[in-house]
């Protein structure tokens, strides 16, 4: 656990540089049993059935009993994210979850530890509350699948533009990115997997956007030049000591993924998704 546990939360903390530094504090076995329990139901998004819930009891006390401290700073590590979830909306909550989720499924894949026991039994547990359409590192789940075709098809109305007959066919064109996936590479099945969060954070940019920026919007996704181009993006810090506001969150989104040429990219690349990237 503790092992998959911390790359995980390296990746993450230095892709977003989240702001929760609350104080460490010396963990018991059922404490640190009973925080890992809610960052895993939060990032899975789903009560945990008992026997899941032992698998972490179990490898829980391995960590604490072979590397204390070690352990005590991945729970700590969740705790914070758990602190900045408290603190935000439920739509700000779902686009954080959008990105731990794949993450952690395929940290938990690899993880070859002591406790790897219990990543192997959660992620059987998050298998059964999704459907999944193609293996790989994470399983590709139908609702990735969704979230591309429903942002695919929000552009090209925005920008005027038809959507291609075969992403029109739904069902088809799944059936065309199952057979894909397992056979790409693990960056890129991992990059199809950020559909989500992209979908999340445009569908809140939009509501939120003025007129001029709606507009601006989509000339991006037209293939245009934007008169006001996003400042650079602040670079990251490492750990979990950062600064950053829910605003903020979602508009790093918007400039790491919505440029005009992302825009024109995505609209254009529709055939050979996995190849685009």
């Amino acid at each position: 656990m503790r092992n998959a546990s911390i790359r995980f939360i390296a990746v993450f903390a230095s892709a977003l540089a989240l702001a929760i530094s609350p104080p460490a504090l010396a963990l018991s076995t059922d404490q640190a049993e009973s925080d890992i329990t809610k960052f895993v139901e939060w990032a899975f998004g789903f009560k945990l059935d008992a026997a899941a819930v032992q698998s972490i009891r179990d490898g829980t006390a391995i960590d604490m009993s072979s590397d204390p401290s070690g352990a005590q700073a991945t729970v700590n590590d969740m705790d914070n994210v758990m602190a900045w979830a408290a603190k935000h909306s439920a739509s700000d909550n779902a686009i954080l979850r959008s990105l731990v989720e794949p993450q952690i499924i395929a940290a938990f894949q690899a993880d070859t530890g002591a406790s790897a026991a219990t990543e192997r039994t959660l992620v059987a547990a998050w298998r059964k509350h999704n459907k999944i359409i193609a293996e790989g590192t994470p399983p590709l789940r139908q609702s990735v699948v969704d979230a591309f075709i429903a942002m695919y098809e929000f552009t090209a109305k925005q920008a005027g533009k038809p959507v291609p007959a075969a992403i029109a066919d739904h069902a088809g064109f799944a059936r065309r990115i199952a057979g894909q996936y397992p056979g790409a590479p693990a960056e890129a099945q991992m990059k199809f997997n950020q559909f989500v969060p992209w979908w999340l954070s445009l569908q809140s940019l939009w509501a939120q956007a003025t007129p001029a920026e709606q507009h601006a919007l989509r000339a991006a996704f037209r293939g245009k030049p934007v008169a006001a181009q996003p400042p650079p993006t602040p670079a990251p810090q490492s750990g979990l000591s950062g600064n950053i506001s829910t605003a903020q969150l979602i508009k790093k989104i918007e400039m790491q993924h919505w440029t005009s040429s992302q825009a024109q990219h995505m609209m254009e690349g529709w055939s050979s998704v996995f190849g685009h990237f």
